[in-house]
């Protein structure tokens, strides 16, 4: 006899706010992911134009070599908001935010 095997609904969120519906966040917690990922596609892009080495940064920042170099690689999953902006402004960038 076949053992009868559940079959898993598998779902694809390609953005903060599908993510957080996926997982049934309010719309605060949404708001909050979808404001990281931005913030951390800023920092990614910061770093990158600066041309500022990952020592440089860990300098001007504070911020620990494993956190910049995470940041550096894409890999922000871990890295709280604060850490983006001390980031951010080490490399020079400067930031408006305009509350819509």
């Amino acid at each position: 006899m076949k053992k009868k095997t559940k079959s898993r609904v598998r779902h694809v969120a390609k953005t903060p706010r599908a993510i957080a519906w996926l997982l049934g966040l309010s719309e605060g917690e949404a708001a909050l992911m979808e404001y990281k990922a931005d913030i951390s596609r800023i920092a990614i892009k910061s770093i990158e134009e600066s041309g500022l080495s990952v020592s440089e940064l860990v300098k001007k920042s504070g911020v620990s070599r494993s956190k910049v170099s995470a940041i550096k690689n894409g890999a922000t999953a871990s890295v709280s908001i604060d850490l983006l902006f001390k980031i951010i402004a080490a490399t020079g960038t400067k930031l408006e935010i305009h509350a819509a």
